[in-house]
């Protein structure tokens, strides 16, 4: 019953607060009711638990002091900057650009950090490969083989040469992912402060004179806001494929 109760994740607390709300119920006489409302206390306490982990992996972030960490920071603090510097755009038509180009930008941040966790995510799992350890033992091996050793021992060696080889490249290839996944994280961090700094640029000239027609600027952050949204796409994208990956590399 017990192993039952914990499966449904329900801790014996709850578990032993319907009971008595129940058992205080039905001594008291009301009978169905007694009964609803202590099954009903479970049931919230799972939802409210579920409800609880749903919001901790929305907004979960890489581990503090962590390269992963610093991309997501210098993300937010760009999207800050750029909250405040089209907040102090004297109104017209560049002000109106500039938010909407503002928003367009803001948008990435939740992809930055998803990008950014799941670098770290295999990252980690890359770093526990014992690779040096792994390569001591495969010299090891290959050394015993070039011995010539009969069949029996060779057939042992061969197996765990390929077994040695397999999580090498195992090894390899996450790394390799974490590297990729980590780059794109950088470059989108590093487009979203080109953003900001296009902004600031587009509010300098705009409180000097607000008649004036920032062309070549406004121009510049069209494309910078081109480039940030396609670079959001692609790395959507591969953030998917890599996902896959690295649930056939577990």
């Amino acid at each position: 019953m017990r192993m039952r109760i914990r499966s449904l994740g329900i801790d014996r607390v709850t578990a032993g607060t319907a009971l008595l709300v129940t058992a205080l119920g039905l001594m008291f006489g009301f009978g169905f009711w007694a009964v609803a409302i202590g099954m009903l206390i479970p049931i919230a306490a799972v939802g409210a638990r579920k409800a609880d982990l749903g919001i901790q992996r929305r907004f979960a972030l890489p581990p503090a002091d962590t390269h992963e960490r610093a991309m997501v920071v210098r993300a937010r603090v760009a999207a800050a900057t750029m909250r405040q510097l089209v907040d102090s755009v004297p109104e017209g038509p560049v002000a109106e650009r500039c938010r909407e180009m503002e928003r367009q930008a803001r948008a990435g941040v939740p992809t930055i950090r998803a990008l950014a966790l799941q670098a770290h995510r295999v990252r980690t799992l890359a770093e526990g490969i014992p690779v040096a350890s792994l390569q001591t033992d495969r010299a090891h091996t290959t050394n015993l083989l070039a011995a010539n050793p009969d069949e029996r021992v060779r057939f042992e060696l061969d197996s765990s040469l390929r077994s040695t080889d397999a999580q090498l490249r195992t090894g390899h290839r996450l790394y390799m992912l974490a590297e990729e996944l980590f780059a794109r994280t950088r470059a989108l961090t590093t487009s979203m402060e080109a953003v900001a700094a296009g902004l600031a640029e587009l509010q300098a000239l705009s409180s000097s004179d607000p008649t004036t027609q920032p062309q070549i600027a406004l121009a510049n952050l069209s494309r910078e806001i081109d480039a940030l949204r396609g670079g959001l796409e692609e790395a959507q994208t591969f953030g998917r494929r890599a996902a896959a990956i690295h649930l056939m590399e577990v």
